[in-house]
Parts: C-alpha cells; sequence; structure tokens
C-alpha cells in the first residue's frame, strides 16, 4: 500500500446529533469492513451513505445548514 492512499482524507459525509452536540461522519477508509446498511438522516430520511449503517442518529449535511426550528 502506497503512502498517498494512507493519507487521503475521507469525505464528510454528516453529522451525528448528541446531547452535547454535533460530531462530523466520514466516509470508511480504504480497505475499512463496513456493513452493508443505508445511513439515513433523521430529519429528512434521506440517504446519508449506501452502508456503514444503522446509525439512529445521523444528520445529512443539508438539513444540518438547515435553522434548527426548520429541520
Amino acid at each position: 500500500m502506497s503512502t498517498q492512499s494512507v493519507n487521503k482524507e475521507r469525505k464528510l459525509l454528516g453529522y451525528t446529533e448528541r446531547e452535547e452536540g454535533f460530531y462530523p461522519l466520514y466516509a470508511p477508509g480504504e480497505g475499512y469492513i463496513v456493513t452493508h446498511a443505508f445511513i439515513l438522516c433523521k430529519y429528512c430520511n434521506g440517504a446519508i451513505y449506501h452502508c456503514m449503517g444503522p446509525r439512529y442518529d445521523a444528520v445529512c449535511l443539508t438539513c444540518y445548514e438547515k435553522d434548527p426550528d426548520l429541520r
């Protein structure tokens, strides 16, 4: 494995909402073993990513950028 593939930045998919705030949710790195369940947004039910689910506290980038009262 080359050092170039190890140093790639992982894509920001959305956020995980917890009581303390929002935490970034990144795509898995190359070579990771993941589940094949979709991650859906808890507000709009849109697909965030095609694997790594289920995750019940995930928020898509579109809903994250909205005013909290409009989510």
